[in-house]
């Protein structure tokens, strides 16, 4: 429901603000006020062209702001936030339009920069707005389908329906790609099978090249760590006048020196200590020595394997842990993988039978919507008869789009195209008067007859219709009377289901309000202004009488306004 429309510096509205309720507001006004100028401001804040002349003269800059308390968040809403990153969990939502005098035109969701495109989107399930000749969703053939959608009682028919609908398309989807790329699809195969063939001669396996590298450098230097641990081991500890064996010696000598002054004991526990070290290594090295490999055929294999896998990892320019990965994936690839055409065979049956599954959905859905259809078509007739259009006729004309594409399934003896929406479309069509054809409804020429047939659809559809917020800017425009009366009546009934801001310049219309503002253009200081404001119920029954009596009110305009009001 829209909460609270602000607008400032729209054409002659400087300054303007209006809380608005649940249920059915009137807005009235003489001609050129600024009523409808209130509604293309409100047009803006939902997403409509910004149009340059609407920026009051003067001003750098114009804002709309239009709080709402709901947002209905469908597939279609919630993928357009999703795009937009917007995040909606509820709760109050504000929108804001600004227009600058450069051109520049921006909008906002809840204080967070919203695309145009996205906000046309929210826009459109928010607010629905109705005129005399507006191309409005309810005159544009593809919403006919989705309206009537809309009223079907069996929803598990849709459920089912949609699902077998995009297994269907996947299964298309997988079919026409291996098929569409067939060649490419071989020639990669191929060149896989090779990559999979040079590989599997190396198997590399994660941590093994480290290991390898360092095994061949020892290989390779064999003879030179042979003499050099060798020279250590005699060094330290094997030959007679090893370092060890002379720190022997010396442990000897520093014991006649503590056998006279006993401080320096620590001394000799160092160097104990320096020859348990030395003696430690010198075998270390001894052992080091005698296990060294001098393996020639083993050196020759480890440099043909390292040098093998060097030339995978420059080919595939590849780090070696990358080359493991994408050596198990081609195996695991070679070992699952059928043959194309296998394959192919394969998805061509899962395709069948989706096609199958969904020409029985389809046509339990064709069944309940054409069912609906009738049902649609019985009531808008009767609310056309209410409404003084005693001989028209209504009726929902269902077709099939064929085709000879791949996305198909046989209905009727004909290939039909299916949609998410099933394989109907949905046209509204119409006789007004005996002995004319059906027509659609953007065919109908007459206002009246159009505001008619707009709320006698509408009506049908109010418990079905998810936009919380209807406008009916002077829809009444071309009828009069009786049928006036009865056209409020209906716009009351919506108003059970709807917020409804109705323009309007009829008494009986008027008077059926819950509430009523007034539209109101001034002067001051050579410049003109608009401002609306709520009606007292005094201030009520004296606009009414002046929509009665025109300009001068007189005590049976004023007795004729009060009666309206009671009645209504």
């Amino acid at each position: 429901m829209l909460r609270t429309l602000t607008v400032e510096n729209i054409a002659i509205i400087r300054s303007l603000r209006v809380e608005l309720g649940r249920g059915l507001s009137m807005l009235t006004g003489e001609t050129g006020t600024g009523k409808s100028i209130i509604i293309d401001a409100l047009g803006l804040a939902l997403g409509a062209r910004a149009d340059m002349s609407l920026l009051r003269s003067g001003s750098k800059k114009a804002v709309v702001e239009a709080q709402f308390d709901t947002l209905h968040v469908n597939p279609e809403v919630r993928q357009t936030l999703d795009a937009a990153e917007l995040d909606h969990a509820g709760g109050d939502i504000l929108i804001r339009r600004e227009i600058h005098a450069s051109g520049k035109s921006r909008a906002f969701f809840n204080d967070e920069l919203l695309p145009l495109s996205a906000l046309k989107v929210i826009g459109s399930n928010l607010v629905e707005m109705h005129g005399q000749h507006e191309n409005q969703k309810l005159f544009k053939p593809r919403n006919h389908l989705l309206y009537l959608g809309k009223c079907v009682q069996d929803r598990q028919v849709i459920r089912q329906y949609r699902k077998a609908y995009q297994h269907f398309k996947q299964q298309l989807h997988h079919y026409q790609e291996l098929l569409k790329h067939r060649d490419i699809y071989l020639r990669e195969r191929e060149l896989r099978e090779f990559h999979f063939q040079e590989l599997d001669t190396v198997r590399p396996e994660k941590g093994e090249l480290e290991k390898m590298q360092h095994e061949l450098q020892i290989l390779e230097n064999s003879n030179r760590l042979a003499a050099a641990s060798d020279r250590l081991a005699r060094a330290l500890y094997e030959d007679e006048n090893a370092i060890s064996h002379q720190i022997e010696a010396l442990k000897k000598t520093l014991q006649d020196i503590l056998q006279v002054d006993s401080d320096l004991q620590d001394n000799a526990r160092e160097l104990q200590s320096a020859l348990i070290s030395l003696t430690e290594v010198g075998r270390s090295m001894a052992m080091y020595r005698d296990d060294l490999e001098h393996d020639p055929q083993k050196l020759a294999e480890l440099q043909e394997r390292v040098g093998a896998i060097n030339y995978q990892m420059r080919k595939h320019n590849m780090n070696y842990d990358a080359l493991c990965e994408y050596y198990r994936q081609l195996k695991e690839e070679m070992q699952s993988e059928a043959d194309y055409d296998t394959r192919l065979k394969s998805l061509a049956t899962s395709l069948e039978e989706a096609r199958s599954d969904l020409t029985v959905k389809a046509a339990a859905f064709h069944k309940a919507l054409k069912k609906t259809g009738e049902d649609f078509s019985e009531k808008v007739e009767a609310r056309l008869r209410l409404l003084g259009m005693k001989n028209a006729k209504f009726k929902v004309e269902l077709h099939q789009k064929t085709t000879d594409g791949e996305c198909h399934i046989p209905f009727g003896g004909k290939k039909v195209e299916p949609g998410i929406n099933g394989i109907d479309e949905a046209e509204f069509r119409i006789i007004t008067n005996p002995g004319e054809d059906y027509k659609p409804l953007v065919k109908i020429a007459s206002g009246g007859e159009i505001s008619r047939i707009m709320l006698a659809v509408k009506t049908v559809l109010a418990r079905h219709d998810e936009t919380p917020t209807l406008i009916f800017d002077e829809i009444d425009a071309g009828i009069s009377g009786r049928i006036a009366h009865v056209v409020g009546e209906q716009i009351r009934e919506l108003s059970e289901h709807h917020q409804i801001l109705c323009i309007t310049h009829l008494p009986q219309i008027a008077a059926l309000g819950d509430r009523h503002y007034r539209v109101d253009k001034f002067s001051r200081d050579e410049r003109t202004f608009a401002d609306i404001r709520e009606l007292s119920s005094s201030a009520r029954v004296k606009e009414i009488a002046a929509l009665v009596g025109g300009k001068k009110t007189t005590e049976a305009s004023l007795r004729t306004a009060e009666e309206l009001l009671r009645t209504s």
